[in-house]
């Protein structure tokens, strides 16, 4: 064996455990980092499982937790409040790798629940949303940082009671805590493939939707502040867009939520219709209506297009949300509804039919 050989021999051993020590190192320190985040979690929120376990590879370090339930204490000026909002999970793995090392990797099996307290003509209650259906991966930041964002996908989610499923969902959450008036203090963004909602018969297609809540990070505390007295428990937040394809119409949201108690949203919104001629073509309210109804319905929907803007093939219209209720322009949105619900889909193409 040369020289050289020896020499090259040497230095791939070297190579091999030094990169297999850096491995090992990374490893521990993650497990120690995952085993400190879930007994000893940072900020207002305490952490309880019924089960936890050590997990991951050669590579990969992780934690695997059974039974979660995660109760944040939001604070306010005058303290913390009374009423905790909390999380609970089934089955949660949080896991760190050496190739993505200032980033956790999280997967949420099993339903998921989430409790918002809230008060309403003094009766206290909460509001529960439940998720279901297949893991939902979150990526976020090991550090704890002033600025940030986490991402999130999905292949299927459904929202039990609200009977809302989303199907191939992606998303990121951003939070900034340093912001300012001009700066956004928390922002959601995310595109899903697919959007069934029970009722409505056809499903919602390529929805986009961008939120955000305008800065100081002091904006935080109004769920909690207004709920104490029993007033609105919804923050400003600006819709920046809402976008989807619905029965061969293209639609589009902008707007304003300004407050609203519970699900009694309040805000003023622009509504964008693209291509809507030919949905209005196959409208037929006096086969769904009676007379005077169907006559009563033409009336408005003539009027509403008459006031919206088609320049471009738009049609701009005012939708706002008052105690409640939901207004397209000054025609209350229930009224247009049911005959909007029971126009059949635009018939396809026999190509396109053959191809599915």
């Amino acid at each position: 064996m040369t020289r050289f050989v020896k020499q090259l021999l040497g230095a791939v051993a070297g190579t091999v455990m030094l990169v297999g020590g850096g491995v090992e190192v990374f490893r521990w320190q993650g497990q120690h980092y995952l085993n400190q985040l879930v007994t000893h979690p940072t900020g207002l929120c305490q952490i309880t499982y019924q089960g936890r376990q050590n997990a991951g590879g050669v590579l990969a370090a992780g934690v695997v937790l059974q039974g979660v339930h995660v109760a944040c204490t939001p604070s306010t000026h005058e303290g913390t409040t009374p009423h905790a909002i909390e999380y609970a999970a089934s089955h949660v793995v949080l896991e760190v790798v050496p190739w993505h090392p200032l980033q956790v990797h999280m997967r949420l099996d099993g339903p998921q629940s989430l409790a918002v307290p809230y008060e309403q003509d003094g009766v206290e209650d909460r509001r529960f949303l439940v998720l279901e259906g297949s893991p939902v991966e979150v990526f976020w930041p090991a550090r704890a940082m002033p600025a940030g964002r986490a991402a999130f996908t999905a292949s299927f989610v459904h929202l039990r009671g609200l009977g809302v499923s989303l199907k191939n969902m992606q998303g990121e959450w951003l939070w900034n805590t340093q912001a300012t008036f001009q700066v956004s203090v928390l922002g959601l963004s995310l595109s899903v493939e697919q959007v069934t909602m029970p009722t409505w018969p056809q499903h919602l297609e390529n929805v986009k939707a961008a939120f955000s809540m305008p800065g100081p990070y002091e904006r935080l505390r109004v769920l909690e502040q207004e709920e104490e007295s029993g007033q609105a428990i919804w923050p400003e937040l600006l819709v920046q867009k809402a976008s989807g394809d619905w029965n061969g119409l293209k639609l589009g949201i902008t707007g304003h939520v300004r407050g609203g108690h519970a699900t009694r949203v309040t805000g003023d919104f622009w509504l964008t219709v693209k291509d809507w001629r030919p949905f209005v073509e196959r409208l037929q309210p006096d086969k769904i209506l009676p007379p005077l109804q169907a006559a009563a319905f033409k009336s408005t929907l003539e009027d509403m297009i008459a006031r919206g803007d088609r320049a471009g093939g738009k049609l701009v219209l005012s939708l706002s949300a008052r105690n409640g209720a939901v207004y397209l322009g000054a025609v209350p949105l229930e009224t247009i509804l049911p005959v909007m619900r029971l126009v059949q889909p635009e018939e396809q193409p026999v190509a396109a039919v053959a191809a599915q």
